[in-house]
């Protein structure tokens, strides 16, 4: 052991470099991340709504009626409404868990581009069949990371059924389907399109030998086709 200025240090640790200093900036969840901002700006839209009396939930909330009348900003304003403490608790909660390691696997832009689909996607399945009633929430786009993180783990070989991923998964969409207020298409278009999200970017450079270039190029364009969507079924009222 080697004497030092407080303790001993082991030789061969300090030959090997393995000691590693920590800051607030380098810690895992550190520093500004992309989740920090979105739960930042879905606490401020909260407060924002609690604020206008309502007024803002009803300008912001995703109906199809007012999209297919051109307020297309309903598409993403509604995924940063909530209608309670415990909706945008439960959501927030869902967003770090999950969004924390994504980030951290995928890298901000990634990261960004998967919960942009899940957040398409949610609205997009809404718009189509359930088209005459109002949804707000994170819902989509949180569902959205826990459908690409899927896709990832099953990209590595890892079942569902060995975490507790899948139990996450099936509990909300079963959910909507015991509680009218919880929008099952919100979930299933954010878990399904999360999942696409998800698959692009891991699936096409570690299965299928693309780089990761050509992964989020494919990602983005899923995003612009998912957008596109959203306003071709809103002008058509819907397909239901």
């Amino acid at each position: 052991m080697t004497q030092a200025s407080i303790g001993h240090h082991c030789p061969t640790c300090l030959a090997g470099n393995t000691q590693q200093v920590y800051t607030p900036r380098n810690l895992p969840g550190g520093g500004l991340t992309v989740v920090k901002a979105l739960i930042a700006v879905n606490a401020v839209a909260f407060l924002a709504q609690l604020a206008s009396s309502d007024r803002l939930t009803i300008r912001g909330w995703l109906f199809g009626p007012e999209v297919g009348d051109g307020e297309l900003w309903r598409i993403v304003s509604s995924a940063f409404l909530h209608g309670s403490i415990l909706h945008i608790g439960l959501n927030m909660y869902g967003l770090w868990l999950l969004g924390n390691v994504l980030e951290e696997g995928l890298g901000k832009l990634r990261f960004g581009l998967v919960y942009l689909a899940g957040l398409l996607g949610g609205s997009l399945a809404v718009l189509a069949f359930d088209f005459g009633s109002p949804t707000l929430g994170a819902s989509g786009a949180v569902l959205g990371l826990a459908g690409a993180l899927a896709a990832v783990l099953w990209s590595r070989g890892i079942k569902l059924t060995q975490t507790s991923l899948g139990f996450i998964l099936a509990l909300n969409l079963a959910l909507p389907l015991l509680v009218s207020r919880i929008s099952f298409w919100g979930h299933f278009g954010g878990i399904a399109f999360g999942f696409a999200a998800g698959w692009l970017l891991s699936w096409l450079p570690e299965r299928l030998g693309q780089s990761k270039e050509v992964a989020m190029s494919a990602t983005v364009g899923l995003c612009a086709v998912l957008a596109v969507g959203t306003v071709v079924v809103a002008g058509a009222g819907g397909l239901a």
